[in-house]
């Protein structure tokens, strides 16, 4: 008998639930319509609201201290200094590194020149005295295969084929 009364109560509450809900639930449906509608918005002013209340706790903490807003900017300016630094000592090395190649180039094209270093040919030597394996043949022209034709597309009358 318990385990009934557990039930139909369980059930009750449920039901009570289910018609509050559908008693506002056009409600319900316009809020969240209206929440979506109005989200970009309010996530401008509150961007806006917290960007300005960093920069008053920001100006607020180094008016009390300006030690330290000293500090800061010698640090800021040494990070500068550094990397101008390091870029400075990049384009000095790329710099050496194209007169290498450029040099490189230029010692090249004068060996070609001077007839020094000629490049290399294929197919010299020992190759060039080997007989061929059949005379006159080029494997484009496909001797065997001259009088090959390809089949009709279209049935021609009743037969296929």
């Amino acid at each position: 008998m318990e385990g009934e009364t557990v039930i139909i109560n369980s059930q009750s509450y449920l039901s009570m639930i289910w018609e509050a809900i559908a008693s506002v639930g056009w409600y319900i449906v316009g809020v969240i319509v209206l929440s979506i509608w109005m989200y970009p918005y309010l996530e401008e002013k509150y961007k806006s609201w917290k960007q300005k209340k960093d920069d008053e706790q920001y100006s607020a903490k180094y008016h009390k201290n300006p030690d330290l807003f000293e500090e800061r900017m010698r640090a800021v300016e040494a990070a500068r200094q550094r990397l101008q630094q390091k870029y400075l000592e990049e384009a000095e090395r790329a710099k050496e590194q194209e007169e290498e190649r450029k040099k490189l180039k230029q010692e090249q094209l004068k060996k070609l020149l001077n007839g020094t270093e000629g490049g290399n040919k294929l197919g010299t030597g020992e190759s060039s005295n080997s007989s061929h394996l059949r005379d006159e043949y080029n494997p484009l022209m496909g001797e065997s295969s001259r009088g090959y034709r390809a089949p009709k597309r279209s049935c021609c009358g009743k037969k296929c084929g």
